[in-house]
């Protein structure tokens, strides 16, 4: 009975990050720069915390890894969601971001996840463009688009690629 208790240990951090990502789109909008950094560096250590949960309690479930990748898409975009409303990045860039997750998703088949080299660090990206758009002078942000744009547009073709020649 204990065992199946800590198999919902990872899962729990995991939704907790769906909190989190609700919070830190409040407070943006709301101008408190010093407690939206602070709870996305928490999410941050929730996404790595989940994980080695998972690990240690040996925790291997598709439903599970799925629910990380979402918390960590839905944290990304609400925190693009408010850098859009706060006009600091285009609406577009959302569109870009939700095409690099419709992909990912599609090309794993709903199954179990499949990363591409490049893809497997476009999370990790983003929430460091996230840090850096939250700490840095507004001179920077239109820098910052182009690494983003730049850096998604990487990843999309390396998927694909990936793809083409996993399938030869």
């Amino acid at each position: 009975m204990k065992t199946n208790k800590l198999i919902i240990i990872p899962s729990a951090i995991t939704g907790f990050r769906f909190l989190l990502a609700i919070i830190f789109l409040y407070l943006f909008i709301n101008d408190l720069k010093i407690c939206t950094i602070a709870v996305f560096s928490l999410a941050i250590i929730t996404d790595v915390f989940d994980g080695y949960s998972a690990r240690k309690f040996s925790v291997e479930s598709t439903i599970g890894a799925y629910l990380d990748i979402f918390a960590d898409f839905f944290l990304v975009l609400l925190a693009f969601i408010a850098f859009v409303i706060r006009e600091i990045y285009p609406y577009w860039l959302l569109i870009l971001i939700i095409l690099v997750f419709l992909q990912f998703l599609v090309t794993s088949k709903f199954k179990i996840l499949v990363y591409d080299p490049i893809g497997k660090y476009y999370g990790s990206f983003l929430f460091t463009i996230i840090l850096i758009t939250l700490i840095s002078p507004s001179i920077y942000y239109d820098f910052l688009l182009i690494i983003i744009v730049i850096f998604t547009i990487i990843s999309l073709l390396s998927r694909y690629l990936f793809f083409i020649m996993k399938n030869k």
